[in-house]
Protein backbone atom coordinates (compact mmCIF):
# COMPACT_ATOMS: atom_id res chain seq x y z
CA UNK A 1 0.00 0.00 0.00
CA UNK A 2 1.40 3.38 -1.43
CA UNK A 3 1.69 5.62 2.46
CA UNK A 4 0.96 9.49 1.70
CA UNK A 5 0.99 12.18 4.60
CA UNK A 6 -0.99 15.18 3.11
CA UNK A 7 -0.49 18.58 4.98
CA UNK A 8 -2.69 21.67 4.20
CA UNK A 9 -2.75 25.08 5.02
CA UNK A 10 -2.80 28.53 4.17
CA UNK A 11 -6.43 29.24 2.38
CA UNK A 12 -6.50 25.89 1.61
CA UNK A 13 -7.76 25.45 5.76
CA UNK A 14 -10.40 28.00 5.83
CA UNK A 15 -11.92 28.36 2.77
CA UNK A 16 -14.85 26.10 2.78
CA UNK A 17 -15.69 25.17 -1.18
CA UNK A 18 -11.54 23.99 -1.45
CA UNK A 19 -11.99 22.05 1.71
CA UNK A 20 -15.01 20.55 0.87
CA UNK A 21 -13.05 19.67 -2.93
CA UNK A 22 -10.09 18.31 -0.73
CA UNK A 23 -12.03 16.06 1.32
CA UNK A 24 -13.48 14.56 -1.78
CA UNK A 25 -10.25 14.06 -2.93
CA UNK A 26 -8.79 12.60 0.25
CA UNK A 27 -11.95 10.33 0.51
CA UNK A 28 -11.32 8.84 -2.69
CA UNK A 29 -7.76 7.56 -1.58
CA UNK A 30 -8.72 4.48 0.19
CA UNK A 31 -10.30 3.47 -2.59
CA UNK A 32 -7.33 3.19 -4.77
CA UNK A 33 -4.97 1.03 -2.16
CA UNK A 34 -3.54 4.63 -0.95
CA UNK A 35 -3.47 5.06 2.82
CA UNK A 36 -3.47 8.56 3.83
CA UNK A 37 -2.56 10.87 6.99
CA UNK A 38 -3.65 14.68 6.62
CA UNK A 39 -1.64 16.99 9.07
CA UNK A 40 -3.29 20.50 9.35
CA UNK A 41 -2.55 24.02 10.67
CA UNK A 42 -4.80 26.48 11.34
CA UNK A 43 -3.19 30.05 11.86
CA UNK A 44 -5.91 32.28 10.42
CA UNK A 45 -8.42 30.74 12.71
CA UNK A 46 -6.35 30.93 16.24
CA UNK A 47 -5.67 34.79 14.68
CA UNK A 48 -9.68 34.55 14.83
CA UNK A 49 -9.63 33.25 18.51
CA UNK A 50 -7.45 34.71 19.91
CA UNK A 51 -8.62 38.42 19.29
CA UNK A 52 -11.07 37.40 21.45
CA UNK A 53 -8.61 37.46 24.27
CA UNK A 54 -6.79 40.67 25.75
CA UNK A 55 -3.04 39.17 24.57
CA UNK A 56 -1.95 40.74 20.87
CA UNK A 57 -0.39 38.03 18.65
CA UNK A 58 3.54 38.23 18.47
CA UNK A 59 5.60 36.42 15.73
CA UNK A 60 9.02 35.85 15.90
CA UNK A 61 10.99 33.68 13.06
CA UNK A 62 7.83 32.80 11.89
CA UNK A 63 6.91 31.17 15.22
CA UNK A 64 3.90 32.08 17.76
CA UNK A 65 4.84 33.50 20.75
CA UNK A 66 3.10 31.09 22.90
CA UNK A 67 1.50 32.64 26.58
CA UNK A 68 -0.24 29.96 28.80
CA UNK A 69 -3.47 31.89 27.59
CA UNK A 70 -2.38 31.39 24.28
CA UNK A 71 -1.78 28.27 24.36
CA UNK A 72 -5.08 27.29 25.72
CA UNK A 73 -6.98 28.93 22.52
CA UNK A 74 -4.41 27.37 19.99
CA UNK A 75 -4.87 23.41 21.38
CA UNK A 76 -8.93 24.11 21.31
CA UNK A 77 -8.69 25.54 18.17
CA UNK A 78 -6.42 23.09 16.37
CA UNK A 79 -6.87 19.88 17.85
CA UNK A 80 -11.14 20.78 18.51
CA UNK A 81 -12.85 23.27 15.59
CA UNK A 82 -10.24 22.78 12.90
CA UNK A 83 -9.83 19.02 13.38
CA UNK A 84 -13.66 18.18 14.09
CA UNK A 85 -14.36 20.70 10.93
CA UNK A 86 -12.31 18.18 8.54
CA UNK A 87 -13.33 15.00 10.18
CA UNK A 88 -16.75 15.99 9.88
CA UNK A 89 -16.17 16.92 6.07
CA UNK A 90 -14.31 13.89 5.36
CA UNK A 91 -16.92 11.56 6.75
CA UNK A 92 -20.10 13.47 4.81
CA UNK A 93 -17.38 12.35 1.54
CA UNK A 94 -17.54 8.33 2.64
CA UNK A 95 -14.30 8.53 4.36
CA UNK A 96 -13.87 6.72 8.03
CA UNK A 97 -11.98 9.31 9.32
CA UNK A 98 -11.00 10.04 13.14
CA UNK A 99 -9.45 13.36 14.57
CA UNK A 100 -6.21 12.77 16.29
CA UNK A 101 -3.67 15.23 17.95
CA UNK A 102 -0.04 15.02 18.88
CA UNK A 103 -0.95 14.13 22.64
CA UNK A 104 -2.92 10.95 21.71
CA UNK A 105 -0.91 7.96 22.46
CA UNK A 106 2.01 10.41 22.99
CA UNK A 107 1.59 10.43 18.99
CA UNK A 108 4.40 13.61 19.27
CA UNK A 109 6.47 14.15 21.90
CA UNK A 110 7.68 17.67 22.34
CA UNK A 111 10.19 19.49 24.81
CA UNK A 112 10.86 23.04 24.57
CA UNK A 113 12.12 25.14 21.48
CA UNK A 114 15.37 26.23 22.80
CA UNK A 115 16.83 29.87 21.41
CA UNK A 116 18.06 33.54 21.95
CA UNK A 117 14.24 34.87 22.43
CA UNK A 118 11.37 32.85 24.99
CA UNK A 119 8.62 31.53 22.69
CA UNK A 120 6.86 30.41 25.64
CA UNK A 121 5.06 27.06 25.14
CA UNK A 122 6.16 26.38 21.53
CA UNK A 123 7.68 22.75 21.23
CA UNK A 124 10.29 21.20 18.84
CA UNK A 125 9.52 16.99 18.49
CA UNK A 126 11.87 14.63 19.90
CA UNK A 127 10.11 12.06 19.53
CA UNK A 128 7.29 10.47 16.67
CA UNK A 129 5.33 7.26 18.29
CA UNK A 130 3.76 6.12 14.90
CA UNK A 131 1.74 3.03 16.08
CA UNK A 132 -1.12 4.88 16.55
CA UNK A 133 -1.69 6.08 13.03
CA UNK A 134 -0.37 2.14 12.11
CA UNK A 135 -3.10 0.96 14.00
CA UNK A 136 -5.62 3.37 12.76
CA UNK A 137 -4.64 2.63 8.32
CA UNK A 138 -5.00 -1.15 9.69
CA UNK A 139 -8.60 -0.94 10.31
CA UNK A 140 -9.41 1.54 7.81
CA UNK A 141 -9.30 4.81 9.41
CA UNK A 142 -8.02 8.21 7.60
CA UNK A 143 -6.38 9.49 10.38
CA UNK A 144 -6.98 13.64 10.68
CA UNK A 145 -3.57 14.88 12.69
CA UNK A 146 -3.41 18.20 15.27
CA UNK A 147 0.29 19.22 15.63
CA UNK A 148 -0.46 20.37 19.27
CA UNK A 149 2.00 17.53 20.97
CA UNK A 150 2.93 16.97 24.78
CA UNK A 151 5.98 16.75 26.85
CA UNK A 152 6.87 17.10 30.26
CA UNK A 153 3.28 16.34 31.16
CA UNK A 154 2.00 19.63 29.31
CA UNK A 155 0.58 20.51 25.68
CA UNK A 156 3.17 22.40 23.20
CA UNK A 157 2.42 24.44 20.14
CA UNK A 158 4.17 23.03 17.34
CA UNK A 159 4.51 23.99 13.57
CA UNK A 160 2.51 22.42 11.29
CA UNK A 161 4.88 21.85 8.65
CA UNK A 162 7.53 20.57 11.11
CA UNK A 163 4.97 18.08 13.04
CA UNK A 164 4.08 16.94 9.29
CA UNK A 165 7.61 16.44 8.15
CA UNK A 166 8.29 14.51 11.19
CA UNK A 167 5.29 11.89 10.97
CA UNK A 168 6.18 11.59 7.62
CA UNK A 169 9.62 10.54 7.89
CA UNK A 170 8.45 8.14 11.12
CA UNK A 171 5.94 6.06 8.79
CA UNK A 172 8.65 5.88 6.01
CA UNK A 173 6.03 8.26 3.86
CA UNK A 174 6.38 7.03 -0.50
CA UNK A 175 4.89 10.90 -0.05
CA UNK A 176 4.73 14.07 1.71
CA UNK A 177 2.58 16.26 0.06
CA UNK A 178 2.80 20.36 1.10
CA UNK A 179 -0.50 22.10 0.35
CA UNK A 180 -0.84 25.30 0.61
CA UNK A 181 -1.09 28.99 -1.28
CA UNK A 182 2.14 28.40 -2.70
CA UNK A 183 2.65 27.32 -6.07
CA UNK A 184 5.62 25.44 -5.85
CA UNK A 185 9.12 26.65 -5.95
CA UNK A 186 9.42 29.52 -8.69
CA UNK A 187 12.23 30.33 -10.84
CA UNK A 188 13.29 34.23 -11.70
CA UNK A 189 10.18 34.34 -13.66
CA UNK A 190 7.78 33.11 -11.12
CA UNK A 191 7.35 30.01 -13.00
CA UNK A 192 7.34 27.21 -10.58
CA UNK A 193 10.16 24.60 -11.10
CA UNK A 194 8.70 20.53 -11.54
CA UNK A 195 11.56 18.94 -10.37
CA UNK A 196 14.72 19.75 -8.16
CA UNK A 197 17.74 17.99 -6.07
CA UNK A 198 19.66 18.91 -3.51
CA UNK A 199 22.56 20.70 -5.93
CA UNK A 200 20.16 22.54 -7.72
CA UNK A 201 18.17 23.76 -3.98
CA UNK A 202 22.03 25.28 -3.30
CA UNK A 203 22.64 26.82 -6.27
CA UNK A 204 18.98 28.85 -6.53
CA UNK A 205 19.47 29.57 -3.01
CA UNK A 206 23.11 30.98 -3.70
CA UNK A 207 22.35 32.95 -6.44
CA UNK A 208 18.94 34.47 -4.99
CA UNK A 209 16.06 32.69 -6.65
CA UNK A 210 15.01 30.73 -3.46
CA UNK A 211 14.57 33.06 -1.02
CA UNK A 212 12.81 33.67 1.90
CA UNK A 213 9.94 31.48 3.52
CA UNK A 214 10.94 29.35 0.68
CA UNK A 215 14.51 29.00 2.11
CA UNK A 216 13.37 26.56 5.14
CA UNK A 217 10.78 25.34 3.56
CA UNK A 218 13.39 23.29 0.86
CA UNK A 219 16.33 23.08 3.60
CA UNK A 220 13.36 21.02 6.03
CA UNK A 221 12.40 19.24 2.37
CA UNK A 222 15.65 17.94 1.90
CA UNK A 223 16.80 16.62 5.74
CA UNK A 224 13.89 14.48 5.82
CA UNK A 225 14.97 13.01 2.28
CA UNK A 226 18.23 12.07 4.13
CA UNK A 227 16.30 10.54 6.57
CA UNK A 228 14.23 8.40 4.25
CA UNK A 229 11.35 10.34 2.70
CA UNK A 230 10.96 9.36 -0.86
CA UNK A 231 9.00 12.46 -2.46
CA UNK A 232 8.34 15.96 -1.06
CA UNK A 233 5.71 17.66 -3.04
CA UNK A 234 5.71 21.35 -3.02
CA UNK A 235 2.30 23.19 -4.63
CA UNK A 236 -1.25 24.87 -4.19
CA UNK A 237 -4.30 23.24 -4.90
CA UNK A 238 -6.46 23.31 -7.98
CA UNK A 239 -9.47 20.91 -7.60
CA UNK A 240 -9.72 17.14 -6.48
CA UNK A 241 -9.13 15.70 -10.01
CA UNK A 242 -5.81 17.48 -10.28
CA UNK A 243 -4.66 16.45 -6.66
CA UNK A 244 -5.49 13.10 -7.89
CA UNK A 245 -3.37 12.99 -10.63
CA UNK A 246 -0.20 14.62 -8.92
CA UNK A 247 -0.28 11.81 -6.17
CA UNK A 248 -0.74 9.14 -8.57
CA UNK A 249 2.20 10.58 -11.03
CA UNK A 250 0.29 11.54 -13.81
CA UNK A 251 0.41 14.93 -13.28
CA UNK A 252 3.18 17.23 -11.39
CA UNK A 253 1.64 20.79 -11.24
CA UNK A 254 3.59 21.78 -8.13
CA UNK A 255 7.49 20.79 -7.43
CA UNK A 256 8.83 17.88 -6.87
CA UNK A 257 12.05 17.28 -4.56
CA UNK A 258 14.19 14.24 -4.35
Amino acid sequence: MKKVVVKIGGSLAIDEAKLLDFTRAIAALPARDCLVAVVHGGGKDINENIALLSEEPRFIEGLRVTTPGIMKMVEMTLSGHVNKKLVRMLENNGAAAIGISGVDGQLFEAKKREGCVDLGLVGNIEKVNPKIVEDLWKTGWTPVVSPISMGNGIAWNVNADTAASELAVALKADQFLLVSDVPGVLDKEKNVIPNLDEAKVKTLIEDGTISGGMIPKVQESLRAIHRGLGEIHILGWKDAETFLKQIYGDLNYGTILA
